[in-house]
């Protein structure tokens, strides 16, 4: 994690202005809600259920619906509730984080949560995290704790990625070295974190803005990491609040195209590091994936002789991995080739 981890509130944002040195109270401050949806069905209905029954407690001013062009009948079942929420239709599928800016584009509260349609925020989870922002000025950004629908954490936060971590991972040396893995924490009390999982969070317009908010170039995965590192480097703080709980199914958009869901999470990756690593790092990362997917691609084929009942998600990896290899589908400048690929949304696992 940077030195910004313990960085003061006064810290340049680059943008002209500084991080406050305090902030009005989230508690009198209107909040929105922003839902990226793709092809959720009936999760988007429970997940909107959610946010309408806090929204007193928690000053929820408006719900916003981003939609990126779903072929299924989730709009449709929000009918019912179109008096109480505001859809907005992107026409194509945009990706999480330009779906996400054209929601924040179209609300102004000073605080907003963005949320995939398969978290579904229980009792005082979003008047939680609001009271965290209000005690911490320099709080930019904060999780809720997420739980699968049986009860069970979900390592939904972690350390930075840094440049030895990340080599090791392309050797696979997290699955024996868990310290390498920049994901995979549960804590289980308020603290910092280097990151916290785009599915479900809550934020400080004038952080979002400060930075530039998420990263439009990230079609998907990677830009939740992207704006929490960037949020520390401009002098903002990141938190995870296990005290806000959420139910979080995962895995609804991946399971759907899977093998394009790898494949674009790779190019997010390309991104991310050539953002982030310079040029001698990304480079380096970028050559060791073949070696990754050679690696992955022994492993799951393990998978697919061992465990029948997972074979069909095997075969899907495992042409995403030739893929990889290839380098099919992945383009010099990193940005995904979705003509071949197909249409993709917003991981949700």
């Amino acid at each position: 994690m940077s030195s910004a981890t313990h960085g003061s509130p006064d810290v340049d944002v680059g943008y002209g202005a500084s991080a406050p040195a305090s902030a009005s109270s989230p508690l009198s401050a209107p909040l929105s809600a922003i839902v990226v949806n793709w092809n959720s069905g009936g999760r988007l209905v429970a997940c909107v259920d959610a946010l309408l029954a806090q929204r007193q407690e928690a000053g929820l001013d408006e719900v916003v619906v981003v939609d990126n062009a779903s072929s299924d009948d989730s709009l449709s079942r929000l009918e019912p509730l179109a008096d109480s929420v505001s859809v907005l239709q992107t026409g194509a599928n945009l990706g999480y984080g330009r779906a996400a800016t054209a929601g924040l584009e179209a609300t102004s509260t000073p605080l907003v949560v963005v949320l995939n349609p398969d978290v579904s925020v229980e009792p005082g989870a979003l008047r939680a995290l609001a009271d965290s922002l209000a005690e911490d000025p320099t709080c930019g950004l904060i999780g809720p704790r997420l739980l699968t629908p049986a009860g069970k954490v979900q390592p939904t936060c972690g350390t930075a990625p840094t440049l030895w971590g990340e080599i090791c991972g392309r050797f696979l040396l997290h699955l024996v070295l868990p310290f390498l893995k920049f994901r995979g924490r549960r804590p289980s009390e308020l603290k910092p974190a280097g990151w916290v999982t785009g599915a479900c969070f809550m934020a400080r317009r004038s952080a979002l803005e400060a930075v530039g908010g998420l990263d439009s170039a990230i079609f998907m995965y990677y830009e939740d990491v992207d704006l929490c590192v960037r949020l520390w480097k401009a002098g903002w703080r990141v938190c995870y609040q296990p005290g806000a709980h959420a139910r979080h199914v995962g895995g609804g958009s991946s399971r759907q195209v899977l093998e394009a869901m790898l494949v674009a999470s790779e190019v997010s990756y390309g991104h991310y590091v050539r953002k982030h690593f310079g040029s001698l790092g990304a480079a380096i990362l970028l050559a060791l994936r073949p070696v990754e997917m050679v690696l992955r691609s022994t492993l799951w084929g393990l998978v697919a002789t061992i465990w029948p009942s997972r074979r069909g998600e095997a075969h899907a990896r495992l042409r995403a991995y030739t893929r990889m290899i290839r380098g099919a589908g992945i383009c010099t400048d990193g940005e995904p080739v979705q003509a071949k690929t197909g249409q993709v949304g917003r991981p949700t696992g």
